[in-house]
């Protein structure tokens, strides 16, 4: 992450933002030194409060966890078999 100024940073905001919407740059703004903001793109922020989202769901994080243990075990599909399953249960088209 980047850090500059206050000052720095609205002398080129312009710029700031497209390298953060192109390659998901983050820049951390201080103010007398001190941290006071932080300019990520728009998919950056969105992506960030669905993992807060996600993370503050007890039932979310254990179906992770039993995810993880299940592929850790060997425990997997195929792409075929997920197809059929997601067909079966109307999820995509025959």
């Amino acid at each position: 992450m980047t850090t500059l100024s206050l000052a720095a940073a609205r002398a080129s905001l312009s710029k700031l933002v497209e390298a953060a919407v192109t390659t998901h740059e983050r820049f951390e703004v201080t103010r007398n030194g001190d941290r006071v903001a932080v300019l990520l793109s728009a998919e950056d922020y969105d992506a960030l409060l669905e993992t807060v989202d996600v993370l503050s769901r007890a039932d979310e994080v254990e179906a992770l966890r039993a995810g993880l243990a299940d592929l850790e075990a060997g425990e997997v599909s195929t792409l075929d078999e997920v197809r059929v399953a997601m067909q079966r249960r109307g999820r995509l088209p025959a």
